[in-house]
């Protein structure tokens, strides 16, 4: 680990909006704090517009044709064709499939989901039935055709066992949890940022999303980073998440509507009956709409009924907007709503944005009077002003400029255990997902087994237009 001097929180401005820092205005800080160094990384990279394809080191497509995986250094590129087969049938060749790509995936994937229902969970001992009447519950109330999808996968993975217990053998049960881990269990951070019109060389969109999820113990999840193709016609996303996981974290549709999810903990007491899962709701409107603000509308309009908070980060090269999409139980309250922000919703007093054609999103709502996670909680304030600044100082970009900004920190910033400054490329970053509505192209970081790199490679995974 790179030996870091003095200890700092945040970089040269830590209140949104305001010019300096009073140490009464933040909560938990003693002082003003103040930039003593530069984070900037030592390290170069020659980027170039275009992303880097790929080595293939091995394809396999199953007897029927309905699944084919190719293995790649970084990824594991999947393409699933649903406009030939049931969604029972596809989600069994996909089984098959990663059964004979990766045979240990269930014995690698069962520890994960413990870590997992063990955060969810805390005071559970030896007695699942909590855990498995919620999955039981969101399960059915997916749509129909993903429930057979999550079936036919687990069939085609040959899972047997019933029931949660940590034995080395993954069970149907755990499976489960695995494909509702942001809807039942919760996972981590994410931001985003999109810039168009004035403030890119072409005028076209640019938009860029970090993803930070729980990689488990052992960097479960970096081993099985995956593009999924799906294939069904006008309804075909591609979906970037992992392998064998059906949720939805981050796709595109034909049309190049790109969504993703972002948490916002509001807090609020975990509610399951009667509701359903934001993220196959997502797929839904990704699959049956072809505008960002039809996405977005669908997603707010369906908020009473979703389990978590959140924020859902919409694009389509014309619009860009955030789903703030507030629980019921946080609006029977008064203490959120449900909107669909653009970059003209008037913000909460003192977030402050300053450049036009430009948006940015991270875990907070920020739309004036609804839930605040920003007072106080300095990871996003500190990622919202850092944002902020790069784009104001920034004329115009390109995809070679939105790389370098993107990646310009330092990584590792630990000094005994904590973060010396907050940073937007943070040590946790799973994904960073570009997408260059210009070219038609979507672009993807992939965080591998040896951490977070302070420059890393970005691949190109899909073309949309």
């Amino acid at each position: 680990m790179k030996r870091i001097i003095a200890i700092v929180i945040v970089g040269a401005l830590l209140l949104l909006g305001s010019k300096t820092a009073k140490c009464e205005e933040v909560e938990g800080q003693s002082e003003p704090v103040k930039p003593v160094a530069n984070y900037d990384t030592k390290e170069t990279a020659v980027y170039t517009e275009d992303g880097i394809e790929a080595d293939v080191l091995f394809e396999y497509t199953t007897p029927d044709g309905i699944c084919t995986i190719k293995v790649t250094e970084a990824y594991y590129d999947v393409t699933l064709d649903e406009e030939n087969a049931t969604s029972y049938q596809a989600g069994l060749a996909y089984g098959k499939a990663i059964s004979e790509v990766y045979p240990n995936y269930c014995t690698d994937l069962e520890p994960y989901i413990h870590e997992n229902i063990r955060y969810a969970f805390p005071n559970v001992k030896d007695d699942f039935s909590p855990v498995t009447t919620r999955l039981g519950s969101l399960y059915h109330s997916i749509n129909g055709d993903y429930q057979q999808e999550i079936k036919g996968l687990s069939d085609g993975l040959g899972l047997k066992k019933r029931g949660i217990k940590k034995d080395g053998v993954l069970s149907v049960e755990e499976f489960l949890a695995g494909q509702l881990l942001p809807d039942a269990l919760r996972q981590t951070a994410c931001s985003g940022l999109s810039l168009w019109g004035e403030k890119t060389i072409t005028g076209d969109m640019l938009a860029v999303r970090c993803l930070e999820w729980q990689l488990g113990s052992d960097n479960t999840m970096c081993k099985i980073h995956s593009v999924l193709h799906l294939k069904n016609g006008e309804k075909s996303i591609a979906s970037i998440g992992f392998l064998g996981l059906l949720e939805m974290i981050s796709g595109i549709n034909n049309d190049g509507v790109f969504g993703a999810i972002l948490d916002v903990d509001t807090g609020q007491e975990y509610d399951f009956e009667g509701k359903t899962c934001y993220t196959y709701s997502l797929r839904k409107a990704l699959e049956e709409y072809n505008t960002a603000k039809d996405v977005g509308e669908y997603m707010v309009s369906n908020s009473d009924r979703f389990t978590y908070s959140h924020n859902i980060m919409i694009t389509d090269g014309n619009e860009s907007y955030c789903a703030e999409d507030a629980v019921l139980k946080i609006k029977e309250k008064g203490k959120g709503y449900s909107v669909l922000r653009d970059n003209k919703t008037p913000m909460m007093k003192d977030v402050k944005w300053e450049s036009p054609d430009s948006f940015c999103i991270i875990n907070s709502f920020v739309t004036e009077n609804n839930y605040d996670i920003m007072s106080g909680f300095l990871p996003n304030v500190a990622r919202f002003v850092k944002y902020n600044e790069w784009v104001k100082n920034t004329d115009k970009f390109n995809v070679v400029e939105l790389k370098n900004t993107m990646t310009q920190e330092q990584v590792e910033t630990d000094l005994y255990g904590s973060p010396v400054i907050y940073n937007v490329h943070k040590d946790d970053l799973t994904q960073m997902i570009l997408i260059d509505y210009h070219q038609g192209s979507v672009q993807v970081v992939f965080t591998g087994l040896d951490g977070v790199e302070d420059k890393p490679v970005f691949y190109q995974v899909e073309k949309f237009k």
